[in-house]
């Protein structure tokens, strides 16, 4: 499993090293406030074109002045894809977390209602629904850094529906004496 955990750490550096040196920054920057359009509605989009900008300049100068003399351009840009990808994800949190409540309730409901054929769980389905709980957050930042124009409404489906699924193995597939 570790060996996994470290795969995922690499994908995500060479993501964003990719995405740093890439020169078509500008236009996923673009795509991504198209795709934008489709998710959010007028006001919350208002808001991040205002915000966008003041939270990569915030950043930005966070950052060592020998850095920012270096990589100026490009990572300015790659750095405003990200904030602008974290915040609208931001917006869409809500319904990760009502799918995983409403999986959370209906492995609970399948639970109570299989005991009698439930006699042992199993370990493996757990590990499983535990690891893709945990390969979530993962998968978020892999979007957030990804070099490609990745739209946001599958990226809700998909993560919706593992999300799901993960949580209602996870109460039906738990440890429990009987």
């Amino acid at each position: 499993m570790k060996l996994v955990w470290i795969g995922a750490l690499l994908l995500l550096l060479a993501s964003v090293a990719r995405l740093v040196s890439n020169a078509q920054s500008g236009t996923l920057i673009k795509k991504s406030w198209i795709t934008a359009t489709d998710v959010l509605p007028d006001s919350e989009l208002g808001q991040l074109q205002c915000v966008t900008p003041a939270y990569t300049a915030g950043i930005f100068a966070r950052l060592p002045q020998p850095l920012r003399q270096k990589f100026s351009a490009r990572m300015w840009q790659a750095l405003e894809l990200m904030i602008l990808r974290s915040l609208m994800l931001w917006y869409v949190t809500p319904a990760f977390l009502i799918v995983t409540i409403a999986g959370f309730l209906e492995g609970r409901w399948a639970r109570s209602n299989q005991k009698a054929l439930v006699k042992m769980h199993s370990p493996m389905r757990f590990s499983l629904a535990l690891a893709g709980l945990a390969f979530t957050p993962v998968l978020v930042l892999l979007w957030i850094t990804a070099p490609v124009a990745v739209p946001p409404t599958p990226l809700v489906l998909t993560l919706g529906t593992l999300a799901a699924a993960s949580a209602r193995n996870l109460v039906v597939h738990a440890p429990t004496q009987f």
